[in-house]
């Protein structure tokens, strides 16, 4: 059973790592940090009264479309952010039960969501085990195999058993009633379906790896070579006989076991010499040195080389910064210093200027935009407005990259961004047509009020309904004080969803005396959580009459 304990890390890894990796962090994300011993108890309650709780105030999820390709989609789910918390902490709860019975991590097999909880960085995954580890340990065996056979698996996430999952939780030692909410929240999240589990964030993914450890462990035991990273395999065998074969029982046992397939288009048999010659991730070898900075050999020769060089270590560059660290002014200049040494807007304009771009690069140079000169930060921020379309793919990292530089670039390029993208909004383009994309748009627009943005947002708000987005408008209306529209909409609050109502409590606070007697009115119709959304936003417009609410 989670206990207090399970709580605060949960907490603590929302709000350091938000409750997704491919939506925009819900606003209560601040709250849970601005009030964490309030949740803490909240969160307690929840548990102790779990049946009448989610019957009484049932989880809201929302469901949509997230690019992967230039055509490629696949689902993600927002979780109602109360409910992701109680589920968050359920999974750390069992998270060293799960990770005792999966393959050792010593074995270097499987690389994904290795459970360890870092209290400094309140990570709840090994973060020396992950994606580029399974590249590196894949490219080490492909050296030493003739063949290796690339493959996923279909829609794993959405087709996941929920019996499956249930049986591997008792062969994992978890007590009953643990085990009763987890599957309990699970039904209530498919629409009591058998199968499927939220797409994107932290507790699907320890489960999922606990379900297909029995297949680790099928495949060590039939002698196959392989490593693993989530849904991707990667198999390594001598001859192309026993390649097949190895992919053979690998679908057999994935479909008899736990109804799962392989996907077809992304099945490959390929040699040991191709598969390194085509890895976004370069074999290593002895002169691989990162100079312990990052930085990049300034000896070595200039040219193709030397930007193969740069690109390999910047992909091994970890750009994280922690604000709340107690040596975080020295861990910005260091990392400052460190993403100075690759000349960043140089490699982004080699990456636009290709048909296509390499993903996984092109996000690590968007993220280390934020990292660079003022006058750099105004170069790329107009690269990046300038290439929507070949950045479609990660365009979410991009908006995020543009709203988080967007105080620094010059005013000629802020109007430029800001037409692009609203000219990519109103003229409904396709880039925005998935609500995860539209819900970043927003984000960066509300960067700059003026009377064209209201209208525009006011409009979206009518033609569209995902939750999310219109939570955002919502909020984004209350930050420039477009009071006459949040009046009008304070008339459909009983017919909002969770997520609007709640956008709106804190919105009605810019509405003065007609804010506060409405939430008098109201205040009977509120949900414990909804009741802990408005005594936060009194302590911060308290705290900044220049309203104090982060969106």
């Amino acid at each position: 059973m989670p206990t207090v304990d399970h709580y605060r890390a949960a907490i603590a890894n929302v709000v350091n790592h938000g409750d997704t990796d491919i939506y925009p962090f819900p606003v209560e994300n601040h709250l849970f940090f601005d009030q964490s011993d309030r949740i803490v108890s909240l969160l307690g309650e929840m548990d102790a009264q779990f049946k009448a709780h989610i019957s009484q105030f049932p989880p809201s999820y929302e469901s949509t479309l997230v690019p992967v390709s230039y055509t490629g989609f696949r689902w993600g789910t927002q979780m109602d952010p109360l409910w992701n918390l109680y589920f968050l902490s359920c999974a750390i709860s069992i998270g060293e039960q799960i990770e005792a019975v999966r393959i050792p991590k010593a074995r270097g097999v499987v690389f994904s969501y290795r459970f360890k909880i870092d209290p400094s960085s309140s990570d709840i995954f090994d973060r020396d085990m992950g994606w580029l580890q399974f590249m590196e340990k894949s490219m080490e065996l492909a050296s030493q195999y003739d063949q290796v056979v690339t493959c996923d698996i279909a829609e794993f996430y959405p087709r996941l058993g929920h019996h499956r999952l249930e049986n591997a939780l008792e062969q994992a030692g978890v007590d009953r009633e643990t085990k009763f909410r987890i599957m309990f929240y699970l039904k209530d999240f498919s629409n009591t379906r058998s199968f499927g589990l939220p797409i994107g964030g932290p507790a699907a993914r320890l489960l999922s790896e606990l379900v297909l450890d029995q297949i680790d462990k099928l495949l060590a035991a039939a002698g196959v070579v392989f490593c693993r990273f989530a849904d991707d395999y990667h198999l390594f065998a001598n001859g192309r006989e026993d390649a097949h074969e190895a992919l053979v029982f690998l679908g057999e046992k994935l479909f008899l076991n736990q109804g799962l397939s392989l996907q077809k288009s992304k099945t490959r048999i390929m040699t040991g010499a191709e598969f390194i010659s085509t890895s976004p991730v370069p074999l290593r070898s002895a002169d691989d040195d990162i100079n312990g900075d990052g930085g990049v050999d300034e000896e070595r020769g200039g040219g193709d080389e030397t930007e193969t060089h740069a690109t390999r270590t910047l992909l091994r560059l970890s750009i994280r910064f922690d604000p709340y660290s107690l040596t975080a002014e020295d861990d910005y200049e260091n990392l400052k210093s460190q993403i100075r040494s690759f000349r960043i807007v140089e490699l982004l304009r080699n990456e636009l200027a290709k048909s296509r771009i390499h993903a996984a690069l092109s996000r690590k140079l968007i993220s280390a935009i934020r990292y660079l000169e003022t006058a750099e930060k105004s170069v790329a921020a107009r690269a990046l407005v300038d290439n929507l379309e070949l950045l479609y793919p990660i365009l979410s990292s991009v908006l995020v990259s543009l709203a988080a530089i967007y105080d620094d670039i010059n005013e000629p390029t802020k109007r430029i961004v800001n037409d692009r993208i609203r000219e990519a909004v109103v003229g409904r383009s396709y880039l925005m047509r998935v609500d995860s994309n539209l819900a970043f748009a927003i984000r960066l627009l509300s960067k700059e009020r003026s009377p064209v943005g209201e209208e525009v947002l006011a409009r979206l708000y009518r033609s569209r309904t995902s939750p999310m987005v219109r939570r955002d408008i919502i909020l984004v209306m209350a930050r420039w004080r477009a009071w006459y529209w949040l009046s009008d909409i304070r008339n459909e609050f009983r017919v909002m969803g969770s997520h609007e109502r709640r956008a709106f409590l804190v919105a009605s606070f810019v509405m003065g005396d007609e804010g506060r007697h409405w939430r008098r009115s109201m205040k009977d119709h509120f949900s414990p959580f909804e009741r802990e959304v408005r005594d936060w936003a009194i302590s911060k417009i308290r705290g900044d009459r220049n309203w104090g609410i982060p969106i």
